[in-house]
């Protein structure tokens, strides 16, 4: 399946900024179940200087300064990926202790990545959060795979997801004694308890293609972006799981970078100088190459699936 992907973010300042630096990580890379066919990224006003680099964990970003003085700053990113039809059957995985033995033993770039995420990050540091849903997802003989497997499934199953509930620094002990969140806080949690018991996870950052109730038109500019985990069998490499939807991630699912935590993933960061209080405007679109709706349409609020984001 052939997915097209516009990510629009919109900076407006209250007064003429002078200089920003800013890093892009929206352009998705190639994966064992999808292939980027293009990516382009525009911006206005035009930057002074633009870098394409590839980070420490393998994603694109793209670095730009706007060194004169500006009033607002917009950024597209459109690409397009194709995407498996098929996901494969977890295939039979190791237990804690043997999946860390083996582990060990390997120095690919996916194991040397393994074995930084089996510490703590800057978004996921350890709690009591974590020996608390311990207890309630014991461990013992489930291969590695299972665990991420009934995991996912009881995040699902006992936190509620609320849109707007969460920020970046809400703690995750915050996140758990509300049982409730978003993608990122459900992602960040997950990997927090699969960690705390040796399991290597990381956080993965990317979009869901929704799609609308039937017998209505899809409203371009209400998608957004999603989050999930990833948990590292030492024989079979990474594999992902949702627990905001409680599924692995199939073909409606786009990847573009992973990292630790949402810190190494920011879709846009950096800083600018001036500009006094800025408004924010994040528009993404996610289509089917057969259903690409050219004009733009007003997003207002929807049932846009059954599944969230």
């Amino acid at each position: 399946m052939k997915l097209n992907i516009r990510h629009r973010t919109y900076y407006d300042y209250a007064q003429p900024a002078s200089l920003s630096n800013n890093q892009i990580c929206l352009q998705p890379r190639d994966t064992r179940t999808q292939k980027c066919l293009s990516s382009r990224v525009e911006i206005n006003p035009e930057p002074n200087s633009i870098q394409y680099q590839t980070d420490v964990f393998g994603n694109k970003v793209v670095q730009f300064d706007l060194n004169k003085q500006h009033n607002d700053c917009e950024i597209i990113v459109s690409s397009m990926v194709e995407t498996s039809d098929t996901l494969a059957d977890l295939p039979a995985s190791l237990g804690q202790k043997e999946n860390l033995d083996a582990l060990k033993q390997l120095s690919s770039e996916d194991a040397l990545m393994a074995k930084e995420c089996l510490l703590p990050s800057p978004y996921i540091q350890p709690d009591q959060v974590q020996d608390a849903l311990i207890k309630e997802v014991p461990m013992s003989t489930q291969s590695v795979l299972e665990y991420a497997g009934e995991l996912m499934s009881h995040i699902f199953n006992t936190f509620e997801y609320q849109s707007g509930f969460s920020t970046l620094i809400t703690p995750l002990s915050e996140i758990y004694s509300a049982r409730k969140g978003v993608c990122q806080d459900f992602a960040h949690l997950a990997i927090s308890v699969l960690r705390r018991q040796g399991i290597p996870a990381r956080y993965v950052s990317g979009y869901l293609e929704t799609l609308p109730p039937p017998g209505q038109k899809k409203l371009q500019g209400a998608d957004a972006s999603h989050a999930w985990f990833s948990v590292f069998d030492a024989v079979h490499g990474w594999y992902d799981f949702d627990p905001t939807n409680n599924k692995r991630p199939d073909r409606q699912y786009i990847t573009t970078a992973w990292g630790r935590d949402y810190g190494d993933v920011a879709p846009v960061k950096g800083v600018v100088y001036g500009g006094g209080k800025h408004s924010l405007i994040v528009e993404v679109d996610v289509n089917r190459m057969s259903e690409c709706v050219p004009e733009k349409t007003e997003a207002s609020a929807y049932a846009r699936s059954v599944e969230k984001l």
